[in-house]
C-alpha cells in the first residue's frame, strides 16, 4: 500500500472568458467542466474531449493544478480570455 502525499490544497485563480456579450467568472474545476460541457454543441467544445477528461480526473492538488494550467491555456488559445478587463479595474 502506498501513500499519496497531497501536499497544499488547490487555489487556482478565477479566469475570466467572454462569450458573446457575456462575462464569465470561472473559478473552479467544476465551473470550467460545466463551461465546457456547455459547449458541446459548439465547434470549441468538440475540440475540447481531451481537456473535458484530465478536468474530470483531476484527483490530488498536482493533478488539480495541472488541469487548471490546461484549462487556462485553452481558454487563452481560443481567444475567450477576458482578463485585460479586470485588470484594468485593479487598484
Amino acid at each position: 500500500m502506498t501513500n499519496i502525499v497531497e501536499g497544499p490544497a488547490f487555489r487556482p485563480e478565477p479566469v475570466h472568458v467572454l462569450i458573446g456579450q457575456e462575462d464569465i467568472t470561472i473559478d473552479s474545476l467544476d465551473d470550467a467542466i460545466g463551461f465546457i460541457r456547455s459547449l458541446r454543441n459548439d465547434r470549441l467544445g468538440r475540440f475540447a474531449e481531451m481537456l473535458l477528461t484530465q478536468l474530470e480526473s483531476a484527483r490530488i492538488p498536482q493533478q488539480k493544478s495541472d488541469a487548471w494550467v490546461a484549462f487556462s491555456t485553452w481558454t487563452e488559445a481560443c481567444h475567450l480570455r477576458n482578463d485585460a478587463r479586470h485588470w484594468s479595474r485593479a487598484a
